[in-house]
Parts: C-alpha cells; structure tokens; sequence
C-alpha cells in the first residue's frame, strides 16, 4: 500500500521558515542588474544593436523603469535588514546633492516624459527648471545650503527618496521639497497636493501593506513598504518622520534627523 504523502502545509511552513531572507532578497539584485543594463543598452546604443521602433522604444523603458522600480526595493530591503543589525556606513556628503539625486531618480522611474526631458539638462540648474515647469520644486534654505553631513548615504538617500515617490503618487498638480536646519537637526519636508490624510489614519500610512479607504471613496494603495521602510530607516538613524495632513489639504511629511558633522582627522 502506498505511503500517503506528508501534509504540503507543515512542509511549506517549514520551508520559509528556513529561509534566509536577506540572502534571498541579495540574489534578486543580479536578475535585476542584467535586466537594467539589457535595457539600457537597447535604448542608449542604437547605433550598435540597431534602431528600436517608437513602440519597442516605450516597451524598453517601461521595463526599465519596472527593473528600477524593483532594484530600489531590493536596496530597501537590504538596508533595513543591515540597520536592524546595526551595520551602517558612513561618510560625510553634500545633503543637497543627495536631495536632488533621490527627486531625479523618483521622477525617472515614474515619469518617462518628464525623465526624458531631465535626460536632455545637463546641469543642476537646468534639471529644476525642467522639475518646475511640472510643479515639482526644490528649496534649500540658505542655513542648509552647501550643508555637508556625516552620515549613511544610501540609507538616507532611499528614506528621501520613498518621500518622494510617495508625494509623487498622490499629488495632483504640485510638489515641493524643502530642506532646511532647525536647531541641531536637518528637515527634508516633501509636501504633496493631494486629497490629504485624515487625523486618525496617520499612524496607519507607516504600517506595513496597510491599504486604507481615506475618504470620499479614495483608497490608499501601495506594497506597505514605502513609508513603513523610511520611517524605520530613519529612527535607526537617530531620526525621525511626522506627517502633517488634512483631507482636502494635500500632505507633508517631515524627515528629522541630526546634523553630524564629519569627524576631522587627528593629527
């Protein structure tokens, strides 16, 4: 007589359990890798691999703003798990510069029109102006201007960054991001437009794959790993992250975290 078979509910159990998920989670980046280069060299190197048609040229980039898409929650995932376990790295870097760079790379994963134009400015200046022209500003204060801070770069770049994309989903018209000091802390401020956040679900939007009906039949969605990433990545930080938001008042979160100046060399 046949043996019956184990149960497929214990043994999948146990097989997850057994996992080990930032290992797991790191091989997805070499996937995601080989398809961001495929992609971009479809795109960037006609001459070589030959002409793509209009239609296959919008194929490709939706692909690679999918693959980028995908790489920045690998990279999420990654650093969480490393400041959970207390691994940072550290190194001094222009807060302004790391500002912009997470609102440009926001932008290219989510707007292909709006990328393209940002493809064609060379400068700083000229990538704002390209932002403003679609309601998306920048401000640095003069108190933060050139403000060069001693902290993990990556891990601060994705909690900006996550801000943005965020305000970038929700907002209607317009987005402003602000980066300003206030005592011996750095503020980055991302306001949105949009159909804004009542009171009582403010805690809620930092919860992981919470979706929530707002208001007015206007749902909430996302994987839950945005804001619930951010908000971890920053209090292992020694920051922090507030929300200031009304429905029908768009919405603002605040990004806190101490200024740290780099350490200067013993002689």
């Amino acid at each position: 007589m046949p043996e019956k078979p184990a149960g497929a509910t214990a043994d999948s159990d146990d097989f997850f359990r057994a996992l080990d998920t930032q290992i797991l989670v790191h091989e997805l980046k070499g996937p995601l890798s080989l398809i961001e280069a495929a992609a971009r060299t479809l795109i960037e190197q006609a001459g070589r691999m030959g002409p793509l048609t209009e239609r296959q040229e919008k194929a490709v980039k939706r692909i690679l703003r999918g693959t980028l898409r995908g790489k920045r929650l690998v990279n999420q995932l990654l650093e969480i798990g490393q400041a959970e376990s207390a691994q940072f790295s550290l190194a001094p870097f222009d807060v302004g510069e790391a500002v912009l760079k997470a609102l440009i790379e926001s932008v290219e994963s989510n707007d292909a029109q709006l990328a393209a134009h940002l493809s064609e400015a060379i400068t700083d200046e000229a990538q704002q102006a390209v932002l403003a022209q679609a309601g998306i500003t920048i401000r640095i204060t003069p108190e933060s201007n050139r403000l060069r801070i001693f902290q993990d770069p990556v891990k601060f770049g994705l909690i900006v960054g996550n801000l943005i994309q965020n305000g970038l989903h929700f907002r209607r018209r317009l987005l402003q991001v602000v980066l300003d000091r206030e005592g011996g802390d750095l503020i980055i401020s991302v306001k949105d437009d949009g159909p804004g956040i009542p009171s009582e679900h403010h805690a809620a939007v930092f919860e992981r794959y919470k979706q929530l009906l707002i208001h007015d039949g206007f749902e909430r969605k996302g994987h839950g790993l945005g804001l619930a990433g951010a908000l971890i990545l920053a209090r292992r930080l020694g920051g922090d992250i507030s929300l200031e938001s009304a429905p029908g008042q768009g919405a603002t979160f605040r990004f806190s975290i101490p200024y740290n100046e780099a350490p200067t060399k013993s002689s």
